[in-house]
């Protein structure tokens, strides 16, 4: 009966990891993901409640998500370059390695303006992203890479679920060290996870390589294009919604850390979902329904900001249409060469980042002079996106490649 029960439990796993498109090694990643969400999910929604608390205002908050944005796109392309020409498992060891001090040096920033090399630091260790997302396309098979992909890339949020409400139930009856010093500690953990993938060699380069110029790639360029203005776009909104939630909702700590957990959970648990919508929709179709979803959560988060009722439901269906956002990501994958894989999410990373760090600076001019104006501009301007890619822009959907002999 034993041996039964444990070759049931072998055929499950054998059916999940068909049915999901995994491996060990990309689980190893899943479950290293997960406990790092787990870990910056505890001050992460909170850090902006806690620049203010060291004498940061909104400019402030805006000027950091900057910096954050820039030095993220200053090292994707690097890492992406180094992920096509050495062994991309130490590339994201070391990833994870250099970012577990980060946290202690938060907690022992006394102004706001000690969180800057902090901030560096961890954002900096992004340089091991199109690492991680060359060996999803590496290992996955190519007619499920959408929902394997969405499942690794996701699943830093299922980690974040607890996060927000175990960390604003911390800071309010503890304090933020105490938070920060737990984080640091699961980062290690994590660390722990990475180091059980095996050796990852980049792929064999091709002899024969085409610049990269638009006219050589248009579709990889149309995405880049995309995903950049999309970026921008939600980089004017998202770094507000907690000041907007503690500014005009007037919600506490706890509150604003249960609503986060909220909108994190479903992003989390839809991503597999999507992935597979978008493998018989096509990537534009589907990311256009998920964006949709996006303004009618934005819309009620505007409607009643006070309201732990709008706000649960806004939560539930941000962070459904969110859960699509990894889908470009997918697009990428499948337009990407053999050999190339790292170069190309190295772009695609340094690009949105970039967008996405400049974004901040006027989300942040404009919440204060008008605190609902960086949400009323992030849900028109997407509103415009949603509507643009349901209508099958941009372009066709993937087509799924062949498989390789």
């Amino acid at each position: 009966m034993g041996d039964l029960g444990f070759d049931g439990r072998r055929s499950v796993v054998s059916a999940l990891n068909k049915r999901l498109g995994m491996t060990p090694d990309l689980w190893w990643m899943t479950t290293a993901q997960g406990l790092w969400g787990l870990g910056f999910g505890l001050y992460g929604l909170l850090f902006p409640l806690y620049i203010e608390k060291l004498g940061g205002g909104p400019i402030i908050i805006g000027l950091l998500t900057t910096l954050a944005g820039i030095m993220t796109a200053f090292v994707v392309f690097p890492g992406g370059w180094l992920a096509d020409r050495v062994d991309r498992r130490t590339i994201l060891l070391w990833g994870w390695v250099v970012a577990i001090p980060v946290p202690f040096m938060f907690a022992a920033a006394p102004r706001w303006e000690f969180l800057i090399p902090g901030v560096i630091l961890y954002f900096g260790s992004a340089f091991s992203t199109p690492a991680m997302q060359a060996v999803i396309v590496e290992e996955a098979p190519p007619e499920m890479l959408s929902t394997a992909y969405n499942v690794v890339m996701s699943v830093f949020g299922a980690g974040m679920v607890a996060g927000p409400a175990l960390g604003g139930y911390l800071t309010s009856h503890y304090s933020y060290s105490l938070v920060f010093f737990i984080a640091g500690s699961i980062y290690a953990l994590s660390t722990l996870f990475m180091w059980r993938i095996k050796p990852h060699p980049p792929a064999p380069r091709p002899k024969i390589r085409t610049e990269w110029r638009p006219r050589n790639r248009p579709r990889f360029f149309q995405w880049l294009l995309f995903s950049a203005v999309l970026a921008t776009v939600q980089g004017i909104a998202w770094p507000f919604v907690v000041p907007y939630w503690k500014s005009v909702g007037h919600l506490s700590v706890e509150s604003i850390g249960i609503l986060g957990s909220v909108a994190i959970l479903m992003a989390t648990l839809t991503g597999p979902f999507w992935g597979r919508l978008a493998e018989r929709t096509g990537i534009p179709r589907a990311l256009g329904a998920g964006l949709g979803l996006l303004v009618v959560g934005w819309m009620a988060l505007l409607w009643a900001p006070e309201s732990m009722g709008w706000g649960f439901f806004s939560g539930l269906v941000r962070g459904v249409g969110e859960g699509s956002r990894g889908l470009q990501g997918v697009a990428v994958g499948r337009i990407a060469r053999p050999g190339e894989t790292g170069t190309a999410y190295g772009l695609f990373n340094l690009v949105t980042e970039l967008a996405g760090a400049l974004a901040p600076l006027p989300g942040g001019i404009l919440f204060r002079h008008w605190a609902y104006g960086p949400l009323v501009l992030a849900t028109f301007c997407t509103a415009l996106i949603a509507w643009w890619l349901w209508n099958g822009l941009p372009g066709r959907p993937e087509p799924v490649p062949p498989v390789t002999p």
